[in-house]
Order: structure tokens, then sequence, then C-alpha cells
């Protein structure tokens, strides 16, 4: 429920599909002493591949693959190496969300594009789609409008449920009868016919399905109040019961992950000790008693739950500590992953796919220097076959380690961030950038990333701080960003600087501040708050004028929620707004930002330009015709990443 002003992607879990090799030591080469700048198109080029899916019989992948600058739909058949192109698109008019299995024959495709409302208000819309996987076919739209209404539904791919018992059909849930009232229907994935299964309820925002197909949970959501309620169908009187609620904002989370193969046994995501953590609900008890499945101490626990088809249960968790991992606890999986880790060392190797059987599996492993390797796994042979790189050129000789770094705000509050320390650092303070996140309620680790593998190439200190406000730390931290940016947050990242002077890791004279949605703002107020404490800023689909923005959410149903989020306070927000303190800029600025930008509008960067035009500043303007806030466009990656480094080399040079 959050606002979230999403930071354009990393690019991590991109991939590089070559397929026969057999298993190759993962071990990479010393480093090399002698820092290496790597071309820039290493850096703007999409990796060839994305969402590697295995088939249920565990003979085919299923990917996205990306050749020059088109995303095509891709099926590889493992054992002959055939491959199969059903679809594509260029990423300029729509984009694959993701592609998965509906069956071994059969394929569904989520499709998003942006869309502008009467009054100019841009959105998001998104479609479902299914065509076959091994053969040309015909694509269909599984949502298609309802025969009396006179709209389309904006969100058409919530699939909630696979049923793996009927291959033909999936569980969907969508607004097509009224506007905002889900009503779910069982899809035919060859035809396309819907069948109602579950009509819209009041004010149900999103329906979940237990592992046969039964919709047992409804969760309500009231703007006006900012209530979240997740409602039970009662299996004993077939009443809908009323198990969990929240404010939004004001209280702790709750959030389902999903139920188990017993329909009673439902696996939530709830506050425990102030931190996040999974617990295993029975709902056949009275109250829906709960059991701790896991949980950390100093991070919230969230992530995608592991299930076998064969075991017929839950064995583990997707889970993210500053590093992506898998926990698993049942027996015979936590042996698997074990023997996977001795075999694969110095990595974190996560099963992220499952043939029906479990005996097969594609296995993703990865760490700080590997942006990722793609394997394919046979239990019954033993063995383990090489599948994909990454990023190939992005190896172990020129990718930096991060490290994690704490330090105290002024407050004495305890703060993470993650240091990328180039190769040609000697032991002396040296040119740096500060890289805050997008958000805000978002947060680094120590995976790749590929705008501070860029920068730490270029020779630059890099420093992600977690700052207050941040998602990972617990509900009271995270809830620091209500009404909170640019101010405590904003010292946060300053109090960083001053943590790298005096450990003499940044040189105080050459420090910049480069960052993109939220990260973008936090740039321009760097720019603004603190003109004398950084040399140059970057802002990538930043915001500069927190009223307007707010005042964008009037149209969005979940208006409340954002609106206290950003704040109330209209005079702190102009105090925060780098749009009305241009006059106090000191340093050069690079603005960039695409125009068909469906998170961030595009007139925020449009309106800063101007005001920093009209002081006499020093800026540079970049516009991205039809450019998205995630760089989808090659084009616009290519030209984004040459502005970065043609300004750097500019205003901080090495």
């Amino acid at each position: 429920m959050h606002l979230l002003f999403f930071s354009p992607p990393s690019l991590g879990v991109l991939l590089a599909l070559v397929l026969t090799c057999a298993i190759a030591p993962l071990q990479a080469a010393e480093p090399s002493k002698k820092h290496t700048p790597l071309p820039l198109e290493v850096f703007y080029n999409d990796a060839s591949v994305q969402d590697v899916e295995l088939s249920p019989d565990g003979t085919h992948l299923l990917a996205l693959k990306n050749i020059d600058g088109d995303t095509v739909v891709m099926v590889l058949e493992i054992a002959t190496g055939k491959v199969f192109y059903p679809t594509k698109t260029d990423n300029k008019q729509y984009k694959f969300n993701w592609v998965r299995w509906a069956n071994d024959d059969r394929l569904l495709m989520s499709l998003r594009f942006d869309s502008r409302m009467f009054n100019g208000v841009q959105y998001m819309q998104t479609r479902l789609l299914a065509t076959d996987a091994k053969k040309p076919g015909k694509l269909i739209t599984l949502v298609k409008p309802d025969d009396d209404a006179d709209w389309v539904s904006q969100f058409q791919d919530n699939v909630i449920s696979y049923l793996p018992d009927d291959p033909e059909h999936i569980l969907i849930s969508v607004d097509r009868e009224v506007p905002l009232h889900q009503t779910v229907y069982k899809a035919n994935v060859y035809t396309g016919k819907l069948k109602r299964v579950k009509k819209h309820s009041g004010t149900v925002r999103s329906w979940y399905a237990d592992r046969a197909g039964n919709v047992r949970i409804g969760e309500h959501y009231d703007d006006k109040k900012r209530k979240v309620t997740y409602k039970i169908l009662d299996q004993a009187t077939q009443k809908w019961v009323v198990a969990w609620e929240y404010v939004v904002l004001d209280e702790p989370e709750i959030g389902i992950a999903g139920f188990g193969h017993n329909p009673n046994e439902l696996f939530i995501f709830a506050d425990h000790e102030g931190r996040q953590a999974l617990f295993k609900v029975d709902l056949s008890q009275p109250g829906y008693p709960r059991e701790l499945i896991l949980s950390n101490e100093n991070y919230d626990v969230r992530g995608r739950l592991i299930y076998s088809n064969a075991l017929k249960e839950v064995v583990g968790l997707y889970y993210s500590d500053g590093s992506s991992r898998s926990v698993l606890w049942n027996k015979e999986f936590k042996a698997f992953q074990a023997g996977l880790d001795k075999a694969l060392p110095d990595t974190n190797n996560y099963i992220v796919g499952l043939s029906e059987d479990d005996r097969k599996y594609v296995l993703f492993s990865s760490n700080s220097t590997q942006p990722g390797t793609f394997l394919f796994g046979d239990r019954d042979s033993k063995s383990l076959t090489h599948v994909a790189d990454v990023y190939p050129k992005l190896t172990k000789d020129v990718l930096i380690e991060k490290e994690a770094r704490k330090y105290k705000a002024r407050d004495g509050l305890e703060l993470e961030g993650f240091l990328s320390l180039p190769k040609n650092f000697a032991n002396k303070p040296i040119a740096t950038i500060i890289l805050p996140h997008g958000g805000p309620m978002s947060e680094d680790g120590k995976e790749f990333d590929m705008f501070s593998t860029f920068m730490a190439n270029r020779g630059y200190v890099v420093f992600q701080p977690n700052f207050r406000g941040s998602s990972g730390y617990g509900h009271d931290f995270m809830m620091q960003a209500v009404g909170g940016m640019g101010l405590e947050m904003q010292d946060d990242l300053e109090d960083a600087v001053k943590y790298l002077v005096a450990e003499k890791i940044a040189d105080p004279q050459n420090i910049c501040i480069v960052g993109a949605s939220y990260g973008g703002y936090a740039a321009l107020m760097g720019a603004t708050k603190t003109p004398d404490l950084f040399k140059c800023a970057v802002s990538f689909a930043g915001i500069s004028d927190l009223i307007k923005l707010r005042d964008k959410y009037r149209y969005f149903t979940n208006k409340n929620t954002v609106r206290k989020q950003i704040g109330e306070d209209k005079g702190q927000l102009k105090q925060t707004s780098p749009v009305r303190m241009a006059e106090k800029v000191k340093i050069p600025i690079l603005l960039i930002h695409g125009d068909d930008d469906v998170v961030v509008p595009v007139n925020q960067s449009r309106i800063m330009a101007a005001a920093l035009k009209d002081e006499g500043k020093q800026y540079e303007y970049i516009e991205l015709e039809d450019g998205t806030h995630n760089l989808d466009y090659l084009p616009h990656r290519k030209k984004t990443f040459e502005a970065m480094e043609n300004f750097l080399k500019k205003y901080l040079p090495i």
C-alpha cells in the first residue's frame, strides 16, 4: 500500500543464456591490481535474458531474451538446444512484466503499458495473454471486457491460482463487472473462456485461493480510514469472518504469503518484536493461532514461499537480509541446499524453479562480485550444468564486493550503508558518490546493482546509505519516512558524508550525490539544502515539488494513504521542495526524465530546470521522448549512461 517511487531497475537478474556447456569452475580469476574501466555499453546494454522458468515436466526453459533492444519470449528444449520464439516487443509501446508456464505446452504473459486519463494524469495498465509454448499459435487475451460494461479493467494479470490439478485453467481476480470490485474467474488458457467462481464483494481489492483453488481470503481496503481488513471464509459456517486488520502507516503490516497443501495451513508475514516475521496460521482453530516459522532480530523477513509439488508442502522461503538467499526448513531440502552450497562455495545459491517431481531444478548463484549464474540441475544424475551468466563481462576481477558499514546519525540513531571501494582505492580519500535509493520505503543491500557497479568501475567510491524511512528494519524505522522527506532522512545522507570523510575514505572537496526517483529528490535536496557539501548532483526522474506530487494522487484510489505518506503540512512541504529553493544552488546539476513516466511526472524535472534557468544556475536537462520511469527502452538507457558519464567526468574528475 505504500507509495514507492521506484528507482530504475538495477538490471539485476537479467541473464545471458548460453546452453550446452558442462559446468565450469565458478571461481573467477584473481582480482586485477590494475583498475580496468569497461566500455560503457557493458552497463547500458540490457542483459540477454530474464525471468527464467522451468517447465513442469522439467524438459524446457522459458525466458525473456533481449536482442538488440527487443525482448522476445524464448522457449528452449534442454536436451536438444532447440529454441522457439513465440512473440516479442520493442519495449516502447508495451513491456513484459513476466512470463510463466500455464502447463507443459501453454504460456502466460503479463504485459504493461502506460495510459493517460482525460485530465492528463498518467497511469499503468496490464494485460494477460496466453499462447502455445512449442509451436506457432495465436495470442489470446484472457480478460475480455464484460458485454454490459463500459470500461476496461486496468490491472488484468492478477493470477491467484495456477490450479495444479487442472492444467487447462487458472484463477484470476479482476474488476471486470464493476470498477474496483474484484471478481474471481476460472480462465481457460487455450480458449480464453471465463467462468465466474466468486462474485465481487464490497471493498475487496484482492482475493486469495488455497492450493486446491478454493477462494478463502478477501483483502478489503478502506482508503478513508486507511484500513486493510482480511476476511476468511469459515469452512464450517461458510461465513466470512474478520481475521486481521491494520491501519496503513499507523500499524505494522500483515501480508499473505500463501497456503500450504493443507487448506487450513496459511503462511503470513506479521510483526514480531519490532521486525516482520513469517508465521504459520491454523485456520481450523478459533482465533487463528500463529506459529513462528522464521524471524531475524535485525531485519524484516519477507519473500516468496518455496513449494514442493512432490512433497506437497512448503519447504522454505526466498529471503533477503541484505543478500538474496533461500531459507529451508524441510529436512530433505536442507540437505539438498547444503550439497549445493558445498559444490558452489562463496555464493548465494537458491533454487528458482522445480519440476513437478522435484527431480530437476534451476539454480541461481550470485554474490557482490558475480551478478549471477543460472544452472540446470538433475538430482537423479547428480549433474549441474551451466546455463547462463548474467553479465559475462562483469567478472570478479572487475567487480567490487560491497561492504556493510554502520554509522551514526547526529541524533545517535545507528544506520547501515553499503560501501563500494574501487580497484584504484589506495587508502587515501578520493572522489566519492553518495547514491541514495528510490522508494523511499525500499532499501539497498549487498546484491549486485548496475548503477553502483558502473560508478565504482569508473574509479569512484560509492556509498549507498539505508537512511531512516528505508524498509527492512522494522515498521517503526520505515515509518520515519511518513512526512519526513527532506528532514531527518536528508540529514542521514549528510551524516553519511561526514562518516566517510572521518574514515578518510571520501575527499570532502570531491563528493557528488546521485539518485533516481526518491533518490533523485534527495540529490536535488542535497544541492539546495546543503549546497556547500556536494560538488555536483545528478537526478534521474527526481521529485522537485512535493505539493504538486501530492496533488497528482487525488485521482487515485489510495489517495489518502499517499497524502499521509508524503505529508500533510503544506508549509513543511514547500520548505522541503527543491524547486522552491533553486536560488540556493551552487553546484552543477544534471536532470534526466522520461516524458512518459507514470510514477513521477516529467513536469517535476521540467519545473526544476525552469527554476534553475531563471536563477542563472549551471544545469543540464535531458528529456527522454516516450521514456518511462524504469528505463525500459535501450536507446534511453544508452543516452542516460552517456550523460552521467560525461557529467561526472567533467564535474567529478578522478
